[in-house]
Order: C-alpha cells, then sequence, then structure tokens
C-alpha cells in the first residue's frame, strides 16, 4: 500500500510556533482579546486571523526576515531523507500561513514536500485566503481532515504528525497518528491510539 506522512508545520516541524509568535511580537494590542474569541470558539481561525493579522502593520519582506530566525526541529531533515528513500509522500498540511511557512522551508531547500496552507498577501494591509475551508464546521481555516481523508480515497495510508488544535479532526481519519503537546492531550482524552514524540527522530525510531 502506498504511504502518506501529513505533517503539521508550527511547533511541529519548527520547534516554535512560527504564526503565533508573530502576532504575539508584530500586532498592535487587541490581538490577545481576539484570540480569546477563537479559545472560546465564538470565532473560527478565518476571522481570528484576519483581525489579529489587521494589527500587523509590517509588510511581507519584515515577515519572511522574521521567520528566517525560527529553526527546523530536531530530526526532520532525517526524517524525510528516510521517507523519501522509501518513496513515501509527505504532504505539510498547516492551519498557518504560506508567506512564513515557504520562507522556512526554501531556506532549508526542502523538497518533494505537498504544502497545503492558507495564504496570506500584503497590499497595504494583509489579506488571508483560506482556500480549504470546511464550510460546515468554519473552526479551522484550512481542514487537515479533508486532506487526510482524500488521500485515503486515493489508497494511501496515512500517518499524522501533529501538535494542536488544528490536528485534532484530522487524526481521527488516520491509520497511525504520531502526537505531542496539546494534540497527545487530546489522544489520552479521547482515548485515540497514538505515539508520542519530542522529535522527529523519535518518530523514525518507531518507522
Amino acid at each position: 500500500m502506498k504511504k502518506a506522512f501529513v505533517v503539521d508545520f508550527d511547533g511541529t516541524i519548527t520547534k516554535e510556533d512560527v504564526g503565533f509568535s508573530i502576532v504575539r511580537t508584530l500586532a498592535e494590542k487587541g490581538w490577545k482579546e481576539i484570540g480569546q474569541l477563537w479559545l472560546d470558539k465564538k470565532i473560527g481561525t478565518a476571522e481570528c486571523g484576519q483581525k489579529q493579522w489587521n494589527l500587523i502593520k509590517h509588510d511581507d519582506e519584515y515577515i519572511r526576515n522574521f521567520a528566517r530566525n525560527f529553526q527546523i526541529s530536531s530530526g526532520f531533515e532525517e526524517f524525510l531523507e528516510a521517507v523519501h528513500k522509501e518513496g513515501y509522500k509527505v504532504v505539510v498540511a498547516s492551519d498557518g500561513y504560506d508567506v512564513y511557512i515557504n520562507e522556512i522551508l526554501d531556506k532549508k531547500e526542502f523538497e518533494d514536500l505537498d504544502i497545503y496552507c492558507n495564504k496570506a498577501v500584503y497590499n497595504n494591509g494583509w489579506k488571508l485566503s483560506f482556500l480549504n475551508k470546511d464550510r460546515e464546521c468554519n473552526l479551522c481555516g484550512n481542514c487537515k481532515k479533508s486532506l487526510v481523508e482524500e488521500l485515503k480515497n486515493d489508497d494511501y495510508e496515512v500517518y499524522y504528525i501533529g501538535d494542536g488544535y488544528s490536528d485534532r479532526c484530522a487524526c481521527i481519519h488516520a491509520d497511525a497518528v504520531f502526537a505531542k503537546s496539546l494534540l497527545k492531550e487530546y489522544c489520552e482524552e479521547q482515548k485515540i491510539p497514538h505515539y508520542k514524540f519530542d522529535t522527529f527522530f523519535d518518530i523514525l525510531r518507531y518507522i
């Protein structure tokens, strides 16, 4: 059977949550209150993201330069080498934004990655686009569950790797789950079978 690894970006491929760090560091006052509305599920990711990025007055070049300071998680390069050697598919699935995700991945010259994320374009202000949002759910900007389901419909055995809120629905539909942080806690609470990991070296030992 074909195998695909679907990998979250912020806090999974990167050591820190880049998107949150951008908002926390660069947004003007009011971003915390907007974030709390999201935590309380009163608004979805798309509305939360647009409102918070409206408070960022820096352009795309500034954001890309800012993103270059973030480090890749330990073992990710070795993980890519191993799974590509076996001919497996690797998909980066993020509820973050291409303006910093592409910058970080391009800097490391990672190849053969399919990237599914939201878009952020600067033109005297930020315009965010959410092209893979579930119309019925509306909580996440990028529905990772639908991506996992598409891969399974294409006869892939899907391995999901993640750490946070936007990974919860997707992991339920995967064939195997590697989880840390908030996703690990969710899997434990919901009794979802999973493998715990801290770095990609842990995942390499499993596979």
